[in-house]
């Protein structure tokens, strides 16, 4: 699921109207984990599980709280910034999601052979590569620059993004151990 982002000059029409998608809360996990919004789009943050979660995040690109809540938050998130918007939820600490919020609607996501499409209608000279799991972090963001990637004939191109196990997330019982009544 590797984020390739053609870094393309954009003059956004800030007119236009972009759709509302969701990330919804499912079993304790985003679902989907993972999306790809425009800079100025909305997310909404459902919740279908039976508990009450609190969604949150601390990136860069979009700092934001949704305090406990059942079903539905009063309103949608709007995202303005580009960059990664890493999701959690402060009462279960396994649950992470991810936002990409790209500045164009050329930005494509691998398939499961890790190959993606990209179609312009102008020439690109870098892409943005981001992992979730890549060896920098989960904010960080590769810029590579065409020249310097491998061709094939068939104007495909190679990218190789490192990537790394996510470590597992502390719960409350691996922290302080399992508190016995004694």
């Amino acid at each position: 699921d590797t984020v390739i982002d053609p870094l393309l000059d954009v003059s956004k029409n800030t007119n236009e109207s972009l759709p509302l998608t969701s990330i919804d809360q499912v079993n304790k996990q985003f679902t989907p984990q993972q999306i790809i919004i425009q800079k100025g789009q909305s997310v909404e943050f459902p919740n279908s599980d039976n508990i009450r979660h609190h969604v949150y995040s601390f990136s860069k690109a979009k700092v934001f709280e949704l305090k406990l809540y059942a079903n539905k938050p009063e309103a949608p998130i709007t995202f303005n910034e580009a960059g990664v918007v890493v999701l959690g939820c402060n009462i279960h600490d396994s649950m992470i999601g991810y936002i990409y919020v790209a500045d164009s609607n050329q930005t494509v996501v691998t398939d499961d052979n890790g190959s993606a499409e990209i179609i312009v209608d102008k020439p690109i000279k870098a892409v943005r590569v981001w992992h979730a799991q890549q060896a920098d972090g989960a904010e960080s963001q590769q810029i590579l620059s065409l020249d310097t990637l491998s061709h094939n004939t068939g104007g495909q191109l190679m990218i190789k993004v490192t990537t790394v196990d996510p470590l597992p997330r502390n719960s409350f019982e691996d922290v302080f151990g399992v508190v016995s009544p004694d």
